[in-house]
């Protein structure tokens, strides 16, 4: 009797143990449609770099056409080396470091006010989408500010210094950002 009893307390183990690695080796290969979820962990300049691709499908330039129309975008960054590995595939989008001689998007990823101003005189008027993660970027004429809130980023866009680009934001992505004129929300 005490033999049987080992062999269930045996089976059941195997078993446990079997479901355990079955489900573990489920989840890590969990697709959409398999209904199981699970958490990515990203990092902030893989966030950044996402958003930087994705934002300019809703841009049009002065031409009336899309930024991404013309293949690669050429990005042009300050700090280029914080989001550079997810730039690796060169037909769709180039990064380069600033200042560049021609580029679609300036992505500005410093703290320094004094900076992030001058570099936006030196692009103010021209057809290039600025974007940036300050909270003065708005008001110094930046045209996307990626604010992070918690885990998340929200997207603030200044119409206005889009307009005077000549740049033209999809209402596409109007509805899913605070909307501004300079530093004032709409």
């Amino acid at each position: 009797m005490g033999l049987l009893k080992n062999h269930k307390i045996l089976a059941i183990t195997i078993a446990t143990l079997f479901m355990v690695c079955f489900i573990t080796e489920l989840t890590a290969h969990a697709g959409p449609k398999t209904g199981i979820q699970r958490h990515i962990k990203v990092t902030q300049p893989q966030l950044q770099a996402l958003f930087i691709k994705k934002i300019t499908k809703y841009v049009l330039g002065p031409d009336k056409r899309r930024i991404i129309a013309d293949r690669p975008v050429t990005v042009a960054a300050i700090a280029p080396k914080k989001i550079s590995r997810f730039f690796k595939n060169q037909d769709k989008f180039r990064l380069v470091s600033w200042p560049d001689e021609d580029f679609k998007v300036l992505f500005i990823d410093v703290d320094n006010p004094r900076i992030i101003a001058a570099v936006l005189n030196q692009v103010r008027g021209k057809p290039v989408l600025t974007i940036g993660q300050s909270p003065d970027f708005l008001r110094m004429g930046g045209m996307i500010n990626l604010v992070e809130s918690g885990s998340r980023f929200k997207l603030q866009v200044n119409i206005c210094a889009a307009r005077e680009a000549g740049l033209t934001i999809s209402s596409k992505l109007l509805k899913l950002s605070e909307i501004y004129c300079g530093d004032t929300p709409q």
